[in-house]
C-alpha cells in the first residue's frame, strides 16, 4: 500500500509539470525505488530514490507521466499497486482503492530514453541551504517575470546572487539573494541558467525537510532534497554563452 499523496509526490519531482514524461522505473529486492531522468533540452539530469515502494523487484517504462498523473487524481487515500502480465512481460501497472481499478499500460523498456548520469567533479565553489522562505521567494521572482526564460546567478555584496531577467541589458529584472552561503572556493563568475527549469524543482519540493544548492564556477548547479523515505538530486548546466 502506498498512499496517492506519496505516490504523486514521487512522480511530480520527476515530471516537474509535465517537462520530463518517459522514465523508467527501477524496483529493487530491497523495495527501493530509484528514477533517473534528462530534460529533453539535456540542460538538467536528476534521479530520485524511495525507500519502501510496494512492488516486487522489477523495470517499467512509463511513457505518458501525464497521463499516469491523471489516472492517480481520481483516486483517494491509500492505493494497492500490482502488475498485469502477458506471458513474463510486465504489460500494465494496476492501481485499486476503494472505489476505482485502473489500468495503465506500460511501455517497451526500449522506447525509453536513456537517462543520463553525471559522473564528473563534486567540486563546488559556493553551497546554499533551500528552505521554504528562500524557495518561495526564488519562485516569486520567477513568476513576476514569466515571460523570461533565464536566470543569472553570480556571487554578489549580499550573497548568491539570482537575476530573472538577468541575460538581457534593457529589460525588467528581479535579483533575489541567498545570504546565507558557505564559500568553499572563492571566484568570479556570472552563469545562465534555464529558469523556467529552476523553478519547476523548486515548486516540487516545497516543504522538503532539507535542501541544500551547489553551484561551481565551471557551470554546473547541483541541487539535492531531502524528504522522509524520499531523496531527490539534480544537475542543472549553464548556458552556452
Amino acid at each position: 500500500m502506498i498512499s496517492k499523496i506519496q505516490l504523486q509526490s514521487i512522480i511530480e519531482k520527476y515530471h516537474l509539470n509535465g517537462l520530463i514524461e518517459n522514465v523508467k522505473w527501477e524496483i529493487d529486492k530491497d523495495k527501493q525505488l530509484t528514477i533517473n531522468f534528462t530534460a529533453p533540452s539535456r540542460e538538467m539530469i536528476g534521479s530520485i530514490t524511495y525507500q519502501g515502494f510496494p512492488l516486487p523487484e522489477s523495470k517499467i517504462g512509463i511513457n505518458n507521466t501525464t497521463q499516469l498523473d491523471k489516472l492517480l487524481s481520481i483516486t483517494a487515500g491509500e492505493l494497492m499497486l500490482d502488475y498485469s502480465r502477458e506471458g513474463k512481460v510486465i504489460s500494465k501497472l494496476l492501481i485499486a482503492d476503494n472505489q476505482f481499478n485502473l489500468d495503465y499500460a506500460l511501455a517497451d523498456l526500449l522506447t525509453i530514453p536513456k537517462s543520463g548520469e553525471y559522473t564528473g567533479p563534486e567540486e563546488y565553489n559556493i553551497e546554499a541551504a533551500l528552505d521554504n522562505e528562500v524557495i518561495t521567494a526564488l519562485v516569486k521572482a520567477k513568476n513576476a517575470l514569466s515571460n523570461s526564460e533565464n536566470v543569472v546567478v553570480k556571487p554578489g555584496l549580499t550573497g548568491l546572487e539570482f537575476t530573472f531577467g538577468g541575460d538581457v541589458e534593457y529589460a525588467n529584472k528581479v535579483t533575489y539573494s541567498i545570504q546565507d552561503i558557505t564559500v568553499n572556493n572563492e571566484a568570479t563568475f556570472s552563469l545562465t541558467y534555464n529558469s523556467n527549469l529552476l523553478k519547476e524543482i523548486l515548486v516540487a519540493n516545497k516543504g522538503a525537510e532539507s535542501g541544500t544548492l551547489y553551484i561551481s564556477s565551471q557551470g554546473l548547479i547541483k541541487i539535492v532534497f531531502s524528504h522522509k523515505d524520499l531523496q531527490d538530486k539534480y544537475y542543472i548546466v549553464a548556458k552556452a554563452e
